[in-house]
Parts: structure tokens; sequence; C-alpha cells
């Protein structure tokens, strides 16, 4: 009779393991197959507004130039130029024209059209991934910053460091914010102010 028992009592516990065992299994399954799915969604969309780019129509010569902000950080504005070969403009800022002065130079790079979205999408895949690197004379840091993912560089030139900081604004234009002589917070300042004066979608 204990025999009896004893086996039924095995059998109880053996038939309580399996069913956990099982749920847990289906949990497992459920939450990778969530997380796939989440993860193609969120893929997918980042091609479905980088594909969009390519059916948006580039802006005119004088329109690139007429975003062009009148000043960046305190520095006016010394000059501004197309950008050669690619949709987009150069600007210059500083208190004293030459580039031998501290200031700022600003290049962005629209991304719409058939030819320019093949660089904003060169840029999003260089953005993915968050990665550090260092050498004798630079750091470059891939980081979020403010909902933005950005590219943070640092350079050695002699006695000085020069900052560059470089991302995707509004899912359509490459911005780049390099600085001559002055310090990451003009450099990050920069970048805030260009945050609050969106370019047009």
């Amino acid at each position: 009779m204990k025999a009896h028992q004893l086996i039924n009592f095995a059998c109880f516990i053996f038939l309580i393991f399996f069913s956990c065992e099982e749920n847990k299994t289906q949990s497992s399954t459920e939450e990778l197959a969530n997380f796939s799915t989440e993860n193609s969604a969120e893929q997918g969309n980042s091609k479905t507004w980088l594909m969009k780019l390519m059916d948006k129509k580039p802006l005119t010569e004088e329109e690139y130039l007429a975003l062009v902000p009148a000043s960046l950080q305190g520095f006016p504005l010394q000059s501004k130029e197309p950008k050669s070969g690619l949709n987009g403009f150069i600007a210059f800022y500083s208190k004293e024209e030459g580039s031998e002065h501290p200031g700022l130079r600003l290049e962005v790079i629209d991304g719409a059209g058939n030819n320019q979205f093949q660089h904003v999408n060169a840029v999003y895949k260089m953005l993915e991934t968050v990665r550090s690197e260092s050498g004798y004379d630079f750091h470059s840091e891939i980081k979020d910053h403010q909902g933005e993912r950005i590219l943070f560089v640092s350079k050695t030139r002699k006695d000085r460091k020069d900052f560059q900081l470089e991302y995707i604004q509004n899912q359509r234009y490459h911005v780049v914010i390099l600085g001559n002589q002055v310090g990451p917070g003009e450099i990050y300042g920069a970048f805030d102010e260009l945050q609050n004066n969106q370019f047009p979608k």
C-alpha cells in the first residue's frame, strides 16, 4: 500500500514539474516571438522613412541657403555657400573673418531625392551601433544624446583640441557641426540651437 501511494505521489510531482516547464517554454517562446515582431516592426519603420526620402523633392539652392541660421552660439554668420555636388549648404560662423579665428562650421546635406538618399542611408547605418574608439590623436563615440543618435569626435592638433558632432535631423538631413578653437560646450550648444530651429521635413 505504501509503495502504491509513493508511486502516485511521484507521478503527481512529475505532472506538476512537467506542467511548469511547459508553461515556462510557452512563455519563453511567446516572449521571443513578441521581441522578433517588435524588432522587425522597428527595422521596418527605419527602412520606411529611408525609402520615403527617395520620393521627396530636394529644395532649390536658394531655399537651402535661406535655411542658414544668422548666428550660432553667439558667433555671427561670416559666409555661406551651397554644398558642392550634394544638396545642402556650408556655413561659417566667427566673430572675425578668416579660418584662423575661433568659430563654428555647419554642414547640412539633404537626403531627399534618389541620389542623396544613399548618403543619409550610409550615415544612418554608421550611427546604428553605439560604440567608442580612440587613437593617439582622436576619440570618437556614437551615443544617444537628447533623443538623437550622434557621433561625437575630439581631435588633438598640436596644442589644442577640435570637436565635431554629426547626426540626422528630421529623418532627412545629415548635420555636421565642426568647431575651430572652441570647446565641446559650444558644439553641444549649437546642436541645441539647431534642434529648436528645425529644417523643413
